[in-house]
């Protein structure tokens, strides 16, 4: 499962990132292996989705968010 395919509310973990021109800057926001995520926003009209990432909340486009697979904790 990828992450643009979470609930809200939903926690993961990250297992890869696919390959993808945009891996490394998702890599460089802290998106890595062994991470937890938290889904806590969707933006309505396919807007942006908001997760909690250690601290930080992070908004993501739909697109980035499906290059990262996920596994549900």
């Amino acid at each position: 499962m990828t992450a643009d395919q979470l609930s809200v509310s939903n926690t993961a973990t990250i297992e890869t990132l696919q390959e993808s021109p945009l891996k490394v800057n998702l890599m460089e926001l802290g998106f890595l292996p062994g991470k937890k995520i938290t889904l806590k926003h969707i933006a309505p009209g396919n807007g942006p989705m908001a997760f909690r990432l250690d601290e930080t909340l992070l908004a993501l486009r739909k697109e980035e968010a499906a290059i990262i697979q996920v596994k549900i904790v």
